[in-house]
This record gives C-alpha cells, sequence and structure tokens, in this order.
C-alpha cells in the first residue's frame, strides 16, 4: 500500500511543482483527504520528492545551464562583459532572483514547517493566488522574450518566488504571474521560472536531506526509489507540456482547477 500511495504521490508532485497550481499545497491536501497520514510532512518522503523534481528540472534544462554557465566564466576569465553576454548575463540574474527566496526559507522554515502546512491556509492562498493568476493574463501585454529580461525583473520575479514558501501559493504560479505583470510572454515566464527553481528545488532538496540524515528514515528504500523515479519522469513531461501548452494557450485553465480544488477542499474539510 505504501508502494502505491508513493507512486499517486510522486505523480501529484510531478505535476504540481512545474504547472501553477502548487505542490505543497497539493501534498497536503491529498493525503489528509485519503487518510494517508504516514505521508502527510514525511521528511524522508519529502526528500524523494524534491530529489526527484530536481532531476526533472535539471535534466530538461541540462544544456541551458551548460551553456549559461560556460558562458559566464568564460568571459569571466577572458576578462570579457559578463553583463553584455546574454547567457553570463542571465545566470547573474538567476543569483540575484535566487537570494530573496533563500533568505526567507533560512529565516522562516521552521515555522513554515510547524506553523502553516495545513488545509486552513492552503484553501485561502489556492484561490488567492488563483486570482492573481487570472489578472497577470488580462493585465500583463506579454510583448517581451527572456532575451530582454533584466536585474530588475529577476529582483520581482525572485520576491514572488520567495512567497511560495507559503503552502497553497505555488512557486511556478507566483513567479509566472510576476512574470507577465512585468509584460514577459508565457513561454518566457515560464522559461524564467523553471530556472528560477532549479536552486531553490536542488536546495530545499539539500535541506531537508540534512535533516533526513539526523534523524533517520520511516519508510522502505522502495518507496523511497518510487517516489523519485515517478516525480522525475512526471516532472520532466510536465515541464516540456507546459513550454509547448502555453505556447497557444493562456494559463486561464489553471486558474480554474485552483478555485475549484479550493472549493471542493472548503467542502471535503468542512472549512468555514
Amino acid at each position: 500500500m505504501e508502494v502505491f500511495q508513493a507512486f499517486i504521490l510522486g505523480i501529484i508532485q510531478g505535476l504540481t511543482e512545474f504547472l501553477p497550481v502548487s505542490s505543497s499545497g497539493h501534498l497536503i491536501l491529498f493525503p489528509n483527504a485519503l487518510g494517508w497520514g504516514d505521508f502527510t510532512n514525511n521528511l524522508t518522503f519529502d526528500v524523494a520528492l524534491h530529489f526527484g523534481t530536481a532531476l526533472a528540472v535539471v535534466a530538461f534544462f541540462w544544456n541551458d545551464w551548460v551553456r549559461i554557465t560556460s558562458s559566464f566564466f568564460r568571459n569571466l576569465f577572458n576578462r570579457g562583459n559578463i553583463l553584455v553576454d546574454y547567457d553570463s548575463k542571465l545566470l547573474i540574474m538567476l543569483v540575484v532572483g535566487t537570494i530573496p527566496a533563500a533568505i526567507v526559507g533560512l529565516v522562516f522554515q521552521e515555522a513554515i514547517e510547524e506553523k502553516i502546512r495545513n488545509p486552513q491556509v492552503v484553501i485561502p492562498t489556492l484561490i488567492l493566488f488563483a486570482i492573481v493568476l487570472f489578472f497577470s493574463e488580462k493585465l500583463g501585454n506579454k510583448k517581451r522574450g527572456i532575451k530582454e529580461l533584466n536585474f530588475l525583473d529577476a529582483i520581482v520575479v525572485g520576491a514572488a518566488q520567495a512567497l511560495s514558501l507559503i503552502p497553497g501559493v505555488s512557486r511556478s504560479g507566483v513567479t509566472i504571474s510576476a512574470g507577465l505583470f512585468l509584460g514577459i510572454n508565457r513561454e518566457a515566464a515560464a522559461r524564467f521560472s523553471f530556472l528560477l527553481s532549479t536552486p531553490a528545488i536542488i536546495g530545499a532538496g539539500v535541506l531537508r536531506t540534512k535533516d533526513f540524515i539526523e534523524t533517520g528514515t520511516d519508510l522502505s528504500l522502495l518507496v523511497f526509489i518510487v517516489g523519485v523515479v515517478t516525480s522525475t519522469v512526471v516532472g520532466w513531461l510536465t515541464i516540456k507540456f507546459l513550454l509547448k501548452y502555453v505556447l497557444t494557450h493562456n494559463y486561464n485553465i489553471f486558474v480554474w482547477y485552483r478555485i475549484g480544488l479550493g472549493i471542493l477542499a472548503i467542502l471535503v474539510f468542512n472549512i468555514f
């Protein structure tokens, strides 16, 4: 039964980490609703899922990361202008954009884990940030491509990513929304969101792994492997799907999904 549960939750993690619908929200609501209490806030399984989605995003954007890092060091060691070359500048912007979430995560991680990982927080944030995504679609002019991003964009989108530490917000949802408000087109907003999420997901995985090593495990190796493999494969396919989907579609389907899930969760958990 635990292997089956790990498989289902691995699918949920792989889908919802990269779709703008909140992976943390789903992994709080679904285990609670289904009575899978062993997987709610389970440190071992959190490590497996973070490791899986980190593998997915690194594998998908491997060539991008090789290109931008090699460009940065080539310009650095050859005394080139690292801010003129697009790829080396992009790496610096990603570093700058990562700082807000890193600071908030380090300072407030314990409070977030202990105080707000519950349906009472997830439900309103699902609905509230669905509205934010809806208006970002309506109000953003969506004209700029990824090569037109600047440091202000990186700071704003990075600050938005810090909000995603609140369960139900969605890392991809809030950073894509910020990008759309800034006038970035849908595909570029999603691509920058995924690139920006890479160090954040890896960093979260490292922190969870540290805690995991200190406390040990209460789940079998097979459950751990199923969680990793499932979230990796599904996560990679989800990234590929979304980048293609937004070329011809808007994000409104995810707006209505979030609102619908929030309303369903109100009924299931008898909240408000």
